[in-house]
């Protein structure tokens, strides 16, 4: 039906000769009840049509201060240069890197990124410290070798970015706070001269239509003593009024790269949604004297901050900090010899609360703000290390919000790794110390959650085929590639049925445990099978499915080893699928994952590690961590995945 609705739609539109491109592109995976997730579609638009913004805005208006991605990608001397020309779309290719921040429990965050520019949410603008002095304006930028970037010592996850500008040490922190009960990002400006002259600087805070992957449009602002308001909510909130305020489009000038660009009103309308605003202060600033102020960025602030006073802002922060402190007492503590890597357990336990949303985990802080079972099966395994099991069991009612009519979980069309992943986690939290009764309340949703299973696999019991009484072919993982019978989403299926077996007995019905038992004797008998036809076309490795060769995508079969256990170490595809990735895939340490997310990969080389572990090879799996820690930002951040010259 589909191939011949776009055969059809190409000889209307006199594009005939483009039908061949469109039905290779149908058939380069395995035939699956769903071409192509329609969630993504969505994403892709919207990449799209921000991306080709972003060539027009960019390239038109070359004068202006734009996010450090931009400096280095349009910079033809940088090794992170793009150009464009048949590829009209601009966006992040190599430098999405930014520090996540948020408060524990909500569903939004902010990202402070390499230079400090904080944007408060996904699409959004993005709020830049700046100085003036004299007629010269300082931004900070990668250019300036002296950016430097920290976490903020103490039980406080905040970030603190700084600059020599002349003989003044200038340095901006963001923290995630609640104040006045909303949300914000409170940013602490700090000047200090190191010179021997008194100087007088204009410290400032540049409101920028744009944010760390696209242009953030800024339509309508308006400005009063105490904040800057964009498209009718809060962008900027700060106790001590303004000396000056500048509003500007591209018509009048970026006025963070010209002092004397823009409009000294107090509101502006941009249909390009190309405007911005520059308001600033005055220090005067003895030998070894100081200034600072403190403002809010606001996150979600739509109803409005009422002004704000210093001291309420400082109790905020404090409040913060007594709250950080008490949560640290909670859970795992662990003591490394090695200071580097003990900064680093540090540093992502007192951050893992950016991917709590509450009632579910999500793994991103833009495009990935969502959640996917997969995604919330490492995070829960996380967690649940971090000895907060706590906050993993509100999730478990995902799986009766989640699961449609036919009993699957679902994440994504197309995706049927979710119903062992979604069975899996409830058994690992329950197992790990969870009440034993989330067995019982949740036995209903586990047992049609393994039929769909069942029936999956019944269908293709009647192929005779290399994937017989496999799941069907799907998109799965997105580090795999198009649409298979991935052995990933049967190892999960496998595992999460497990699970159910024990959950079905805890819950006191014997009857479905040995029922789903037998079904996973004969599941095994079917994927042994499959695995035995693949490692003999692969060479001993186990290829990502029946019909793939080795190749990058093999290391998703690691999973099953761990954390799910459902091989042993000495399972026969293991040593030449470990032999295989690492003659093939090893860079500077790391994973180099080729298909789709293709860069080095922080997660999959920590899949490598693990698997090393299980086989008794630890001195690998560290070598894969001391590289892990040595490709962290300063803030311990990692991209999804990081460009081998640039590291971003």
């Amino acid at each position: 039906m589909m191939k011949a609705l776009v055969r059809y739609l190409l000889q209307v539109t006199g594009r005939a000769h483009l039908a061949s491109f469109a039905q290779g592109l149908l058939h380069l995976g395995r035939p699956s009840p769903v071409a192509f997730p329609n969630e993504l579609v969505e994403q892709g638009v919207a990449i799209a049509l921000s991306g080709l913004a972003n060539t027009m805005a960019i390239q038109s208006n070359p004068d202006w201060v734009w996010p450090v991605w931009v400096v280095r990608q349009t910079d033809p001397d940088d090794p992170a240069f793009v150009p464009t020309g048949l590829n009209l779309i601009t966006t992040n290719l190599t430098g999405r890197n930014w520090t996540s921040m948020g408060l524990p429990g909500s569903t939004r965050e902010a990202m402070v990124d390499p230079v400090g520019m904080v944007t408060s949410g996904p699409w959004k603008w993005s709020i830049l410290p700046c100085l003036r002095i004299g007629d010269e304006m300082a931004v900070p930028s990668l250019r300036h070798a002296q950016v430097r970037q920290i976490l903020l010592p103490g039980p406080v996850p905040g970030v603190s970015t700084s600059l020599m500008a002349g003989p003044i040490r200038w340095t901006w922190d963001s923290i995630a706070a609640e104040v006045e009960g909303r949300e914000g990002i409170l940013l602490r400006i700090a000047l200090e001269n190191t010179g021997t002259e008194s100087v007088e600087v204009h410290p400032g805070a540049g409101l920028r239509p744009a944010n760390p992957l696209s242009l953030g449009p800024v339509r309508n602002i308006r400005v009063d003593k105490h904040r800057i308001r964009v498209d009718g909510e809060d962008a900027l909130v700060f106790p001590d009024p303004p000396v000056r305020t500048v509003v500007s489009d591209r018509h009048n000038g970026d006025p963070l790269a010209r002092a004397s660009a823009g409009l000294p009103l107090r509101s502006l309308r941009s249909r390009s949604g190309m405007a911005t605003c520059l308001v600033e202060w005055t220090a005067k600033l003895a030998p070894g004297g100081s200034w600072e102020t403190c403002l809010v960025v606001p996150i979600a602030a739509r109803d409005g901050f009422r002004p704000l006073g210093r001291r309420a802002i400082e109790h905020s922060r404090e409040r913060m900090e007594v709250a950080h402190r008490r949560s640290a007492m909670k859970g795992t503590a662990l003591s490394i010899p090695d200071e580097r890597l003990q900064a680093g357990w540090d540093a992502v336990r007192a951050r893992m609360h950016v991917f709590d949303d509450g009632d579910r985990f999500s793994p991103g802080t833009f495009l990935y703000h969502e959640h996917w079972f997969r995604d919330s099966a490492f995070l829960s395994l996380g967690f649940e290390n971090l000895g907060r099991g706590d906050l993993v069991e509100p999730k478990m009612d995902l799986l009766r919000t989640r699961q449609k009519r036919d009993g699957l979980f679902r994440s994504q069309t197309g995706e049927w790794d979710c119903n062992g992943q979604a069975i899996w986690t409830l058994g690992l939290h329950v197992r790990r110390g969870g009440r034993p009764e989330l067995a019982a309340t949740h036995l209903r949703s586990v047992l049609r959650g393994v039929d769909w299973i069942v029936r999956q696999r019944r269908a293709t019991q009647r192929e005779r085929s290399p994937h017989q009484g496999l799941l069907p072919a799907g998109f799965s993982a997105e580090h795999f590639g198009p649409n298979d019978h991935y052995f990933w989403d049967n190892f999960w299926s496998i595992a999460g049925m497990e699970e159910a077996v024990w959950l079905a007995r805890l819950a006191g019905n014997a009857q479905e445990s040995d029922r789903i038992a037998e079904e996973v004797a004969d599941y095994r008998a079917d994927l042994e099978s499959a695995i035995a036809w693949a490692t003999e076309r692969g060479g001993g490795g186990l290829p990502s499915s029946p019909y793939r060769r080795m190749d990058a995508a093999s290391i998703g079969n690691l999973v099953a080893l761990s954390p799910l256990g459902v091989v042993g170490a000495d399972a026969a595809w293991v040593a030449p699928t470990l032999a295989h990735l690492a003659a093939n895939n090893l860079r500077d340490g790391m994973f180099f994952q080729s298909i789709v997310h293709t860069g080095l990969n922080p997660y999959l080389s920590v899949q490598l590690a693990r698997a090393r572990l299980v086989v008794g090879d630890a001195d690998g799996a560290m070598e894969i961590l001391q590289a892990l820690a040595r490709v962290a930002s300063p803030t311990w951040c990692w991209p999804e995945a990081i460009h081998p010259r640039t590291g971003g």
